[in-house]
Formats: structure tokens, sequence, C-alpha cells
């Protein structure tokens, strides 16, 4: 198969740090997980779409995994993911056509990563598809177990691309954990242009010391990855829920702003009159 050596921009939008306070008890994981508040709401936006920025050389080199410095985040794990899923297609296995069990392969830290890849190539597509399972494997010094199934094509003719990930992940630096649930996410995009679109994100997360919470899109998140705010993006809906149904939502205008909204579990959302003058609030406060 020929290498995909463009540069992806694969945004897995998941929360990147939270200082989120105010945790209720319910939620499967036995752990408290987040309430949201007028206070908070803004904050859970913020974090629900400061996800990051993974970039990705699909081809002969991958990212190095950065240095973790404080309690693993759902940010940490996907970003660890991602770049250990993307490694198989290195194994020398990739190019045949139908899927190849890749032999366990190990991590840095201890533990393995096994899985399949299959070439899906077809005319000006260049395409692969992919299921990768982590068994204590440690990079950076968390520690990954789940199963992840992924997807990529880019249309040679064009410079169109896909992306999918789905699964269930959890890390843990051996104080801290995370873990994420039903993660799902679509994106597609025009390399030449910088056009980007997060056609869905879906995930529910949870934390060792509570505070969990579940988001998805309403609307995709349409941007280009050439330009910023207040050009860029130019519409998307981001919703967070936690405890006892309450929920943040963020909604992102076409001139430069985002309003963000709290249901205080009532099924009514109201418009954030704090931090600040309140929403709705310029989108460079939630997009880098």
């Amino acid at each position: 198969m020929q290498r995909i050596r463009s540069r992806f921009v694969f945004t897995s939008v998941l929360v990147s740090s939270f200082t989120l306070f105010g945790c209720s008890s319910d939620g499967d994981s036995g752990t408290p997980r987040l309430t949201i508040t007028e206070a908070n709401a803004k904050q859970a936006v913020v974090d629900a779409i400061e996800g990051g920025a993974v970039l990705l050389d699909v081809g002969d080199t991958l990212p190095t995994a950065v240095a973790i410095d404080q309690a693993p985040s759902p940010r940490d794990i996907t970003n660890l993911a991602i770049d250990k899923a993307m490694s198989m297609q290195d194994s020398g296995l990739a190019g045949l056509p139908t899927g190849v069990v890749i032999e366990p392969i190990p991590c840095t830290g201890g533990g393995t990563i096994t899985g399949d890849v299959t070439d899906t190539s077809a005319g000006p597509v260049l395409s692969v598809t992919g299921t990768a399972t982590f068994n204590q494997c440690t990079e950076a010094g968390i520690t990954l177990n789940g199963t992840v199934t992924f997807s990529q094509s880019i249309d040679s003719s064009d410079s169109t691309y896909a992306i999918t990930m789905a699964g269930n992940l959890s890390g843990s630096d051996g104080v801290d954990s995370v873990t994420l649930n039903n993660l799902s996410f679509d994106q597609t995009g025009d390399l030449d242009t910088g056009a980007s679109t997060i056609n869905t994100f879906t995930f529910s997360v949870d934390f060792s010391d509570g505070g969990g919470f579940s988001a998805e899109l309403l609307a995709a998140i349409v941007s280009n990855e050439g330009l910023s705010c207040p050009v860029s993006p130019s519409s998307g809906v981001v919703l967070v829920t936690g405890a006892s149904n309450t929920q943040a939502k963020g909604t992102v205008n076409g001139d430069g702003t985002v309003t963000v909204e709290f249901n205080p579990g009532s099924g009514t959302f109201i418009p954030v009159t704090t931090p600040g003058d309140g929403s709705p609030y310029p989108c460079s406060d939630f997009f880098l």
C-alpha cells in the first residue's frame, strides 16, 4: 500500500484537563458525576472542545508521546491509543488485501498491543481499517487497557480524507485513572483547503476521584484548519451531561462567538450570566 504521507489533523475532541467541581453520586461508575451549574457550564464546554488537535503523520514516522506531568486525562488516553494503533501500520504487514493479525507489539513500559490491519484501498482512495487491543500497555507512564477500531482514508485525486475511531479505553498512572466508554468519532475534511468537519463524537468519561460526564455533538463542528477565530469554526453544537441530568451546551455562532447555556436538570436551557459578562463569549475562549 502506498503510504499516506499527508499530515492528518485528528481532533479527538475529548477533555484535556478538568478543573470542574461539584459532584453527585449517580451514574453507573460508582464514582461521583459532575454536577453542572451556571458557574461551571462555560468551563464544561471549554474542556469538551479543548480536547486538542492530535497531529498524526500517517507514514513512516509517528509522533512520540509527550511526557505526562499530571493526572492522565481523556486527551492523554486517546492520544496514546491513536499513536499506538497507527503504529501497527509500520509492522511491515500492511498492504495485503485481507485483514492481517498483528503479532503482539511490545509497549515501551511493558504490556502489549494486538489487533489487525486491513488495506482497503481502491483506485485513488488510499485507506486502512483496523482494530487495536491494549493489554496493560504502558506508554509515557500511563497504562492503557481496552479495544478500539479505527479507519482512515485519503483520496489522492482531491485530497479529501475521513477518519473514524470507536471503542472503550481506560488509562491509569498508578494513582489516578480515567475510563472512556462508548467512544465514537468521525471527521472528514480536505487537506488542500483545510476544510474540516467533525461529524460525530460521543463518549462517557469517568475519573477515579469523580467528576465524570458524557459529551456529544448535537450539530457538526465545521471549521478550517488554516483559519482561526473569529472566522473559524463557523458552526457546531456541543452538549455535556453531568449528574442529575444537569447539562451545558455550547453553540458556535457564525459571528465569532459561542453561546453557552446550562440546564439545571429541569430540561430548560438558560443562557449563562457568569463568568465575566455572560454568554455569548468570544470563540477564542474555546478554540485555540
